[in-house]
């Protein structure tokens, strides 16, 4: 088995399909999960059983991510086996199921704590200096305000260039046609987004036009990709970095928000405003099931329906009133 992950990988690369981000990925998990599991086995010896042992040590382990990410590249090398005709079927196929618990009700940000989250992250970049005389530089309320007004994921936020942006329109737009990646230890700007689904064009508000304008104006070096956020060495920021920040920045008034929750809160916004289809379009999602599923809050509150229940009533008094008989 050791030498058909090698062959799997192979030919991964080869198709030239396969981003530096799941490249990445892929080999983080036939290193950890799949090379100690099922590396010194012949391919007949991989079982049903075998990949179940595997699979349920994961989930029992509470790493429900990682189980299923580990099942769909063992599924892939098995059926690779199949086609060269190494097995004669896939015992990934007849394995366990990896399905997480139920997750907990989504949540997203009140009118109160928005106002507060965008107060203190301003009050944390305007703090005195650590170094006097240098400037605090951390884009931190011009990239919460982006990600606040787009639903961006953070990502795509730090991936944006200046060739994205047309702020000068009578609609204002930027266009998402890339993401912020670590490929073997270094940050980069991945010249496509997460999938298919995430390219695409966005109206901005007022206030995400102001912050862009905004981080245009420090004039920092944008680097080769021009970008709006950059480091202030002209490299992409940070994913982790931005959430230390955010973190940071809401030690004074006790909030826990993450760059996620920004999504959560506009795409409920959005959904119940006007559509989920809306929702789904502005996230970049491929179907609504995940928008419905992980981003919007159910609001618990049933329709107001008093007219069609009415209609129901009227319509059974109406029918015992034209039977012979009946009172």
């Amino acid at each position: 088995m050791a030498s058909v992950f090698d062959q799997w990988l192979a030919e991964k690369r080869a198709e030239g399909q396969i981003t530096p981000q799941s490249l990445t990925i892929y080999l983080g998990t036939l290193d950890r999960q799949l090379r100690p599991a099922f590396g010194a086995l012949r391919v007949r010896e991989v079982t049903p059983v075998a990949v179940n042992r595997m699979l349920m040590a994961l989930v029992n382990s509470r790493k429900f991510d990682t189980a299923r990410q580990a099942r769909n590249v063992m599924s892939q090398v098995m059926m690779m086996c199949v086609r060269y005709g190494a097995a004669s079927f896939n015992p990934v196929r007849d394995a366990v199921t990896v399905r997480k618990p139920q997750r907990a009700e989504v949540r997203t940000l009140g009118l109160e704590d928005i106002a507060l989250l965008r107060k203190a992250v301003q009050e944390w970049e305007d703090r005195p200096p650590a170094i006097r005389g240098r400037r605090n530089i951390t884009l931190l309320p011009q990239i919460v305000d982006t990600m606040l007004g787009t639903g961006l994921r953070i990502g795509e936020c730090l991936a944006l260039r200046e060739a994205d942006l047309d702020l000068g329109a009578d609609v204002p737009t930027l266009t998402v046609t890339g993401t912020v990646v670590r490929v073997e230890g270094r940050l980069m700007r991945q010249s496509k987004p997460k999938s298919d689904s995430s390219r695409r064009t966005i109206t901005l508000p007022a206030f995400v036009v102001t912050a862009i304008n905004d981080s245009l104006g420090l004039g920092l070096d944008g680097g080769h990709d021009d970008l709006v956020f950059p480091s202030t060495s002209g490299t992409p920021r940070s994913p982790s970095r931005i959430r230390d920040q955010l973190h940071d920045a809401q030690a004074a008034i006790g909030t826990k928000v993450t760059p996620h929750d920004f999504r959560r809160t506009i795409a409920t916004q959005v959904a119940n405003s006007t559509s989920v289809g809306n929702a789904t379009a502005l996230l970049g999602h491929a179907d609504e099931g995940t928008t419905v599923r992980h981003y919007v809050k159910r609001t618990h509150v049933a329709p107001d329906l008093r007219v069609v229940i009415d209609q129901l009533i009227e319509q059974a008094t109406a029918a015992t009133d034209v039977v012979p008989g009946k009172r």
